[in-house]
């Protein structure tokens, strides 16, 4: 059974990331902080699945009428990528971002985050060349009402 909860930087410490989180997000010298605010705004929330973290999922606001979500998955999402691509959608189409006329995300530029961010019902708006430290190209995503 998959379940979404408030998510708590306990909930960070208990996560088993993927390799690419662990070597990148993960590292980020402020994400402490992070944790902490996303905590305090109540604008994350924790994928649960058979008591197993999936990932830590959430948003921020760039200004009023825009946001940002973020997904930060473990390894266990790989096991059970439909029920954690459905959760995710479910919680995109359950009006929780009616305030936002953009919404929008980042992701890896490849056939599986593509495949999963176009299944959100995201498109694809243009590409950010070797945007992270290991010189990975990303995608700008958005849907806009």
């Amino acid at each position: 059974m998959i379940k979404v909860i408030p998510f708590k930087v306990a909930h960070y410490e208990c996560l088993e990331p993927r390799e690419y989180e662990a070597s990148s997000v993960c590292c980020m010298p402020n994400l402490n902080f992070a944790l902490k605010d996303w905590e305090d705004r109540k604008c994350a929330g924790t994928i649960l699945h058979d008591g197993r973290i999936l990932a830590i999922f959430g948003f921020y606001e760039l200004w009023p009428g825009v946001c940002e979500l973020f997904i930060l998955p473990s390894k266990y999402t790989i096991k059970y990528p439909v029920a954690f691509a459905r959760c995710v959608k479910r919680t995109i189409e359950s009006g929780v971002f009616n305030n936002y006329h953009r919404v929008q995300l980042r992701g890896i530029d490849d056939k599986t985050h593509n495949k999963f961010n176009e299944f959100l019902g995201f498109e694809k708006e243009g590409t950010f060349k070797k945007y992270d430290s290991a010189g990975n190209n990303f995608n700008m995503w958005a849907r806009v009402k």
